[in-house]
């Protein structure tokens, strides 16, 4: 018997994840219980236990949201790996740093560069350039006091962590000093 964590989600599940998702910053929807169940699952999950779920449900998200803030956002990786791979960021180069335990490299990508003409080259649904601010839904949590989270996961929100896809193109690849 195997210990490694499996999530799975139907077609149908990673939809509505995906829209519970978007309609949480796009129109203050509130968050569902499966939708909380999926972020608690992504935070506390290692890289080795992420499956296509995962991905396929942030995959539907990015090609659906334009965010509307356009922070700076970094990650710590020792190399980079394919391209467009989708992969968490955060607004602070303290926590990247920290990650990083500051060897490899940093990946930085100005947002409000990167997504300059987003809305005007792209469609809902074929967005190419854009992020996830998965921070954002936690602080709602906090300040509504749903109790959709435990306090543990809440302080995961001090990360500030954004899910995007790695493009080299569009992104500052340092190697820390």
């Amino acid at each position: 018997m195997s210990n490694k964590f499996i999530y799975r989600l139907s077609p149908a599940e990673k939809e509505n994840i995906a829209s519970n998702l978007i309609g949480i910053l796009e129109n203050d929807s509130a968050i569902e219980k499966r939708t909380a169940e999926f972020i608690s699952n992504w935070i506390l999950t290692d890289a080795s236990e992420k499956r296509k779920a995962f991905f396929d449900v942030w995959d539907i998200v990015l090609r659906n949201y334009l965010p509307q803030t356009r922070p700076v956002l970094f990650r710590s990786c020792n190399r980079i790996g394919r391209k467009d791979k989708l992969a968490s960021f955060t607004g602070r180069i303290d926590e990247a740093k920290r990650i990083g335990q500051g060897k490899g490299l940093i990946l930085i990508c100005n947002t409000a560069e990167s997504l300059k003409f987003e809305d005007q080259l792209y469609q809902t649904g074929n967005y190419q350039n854009t992020f996830y601010p998965l921070a954002s839904v936690l602080r709602k949590s906090r300040i509504l006091n749903d109790s959709m989270f435990s306090d543990r996961l809440l302080d995961y929100e001090m990360e500030d962590e954004y899910i995007m896809r790695i493009r080299t193109e569009k992104m500052h690849v340092l190697k820390w000093a």
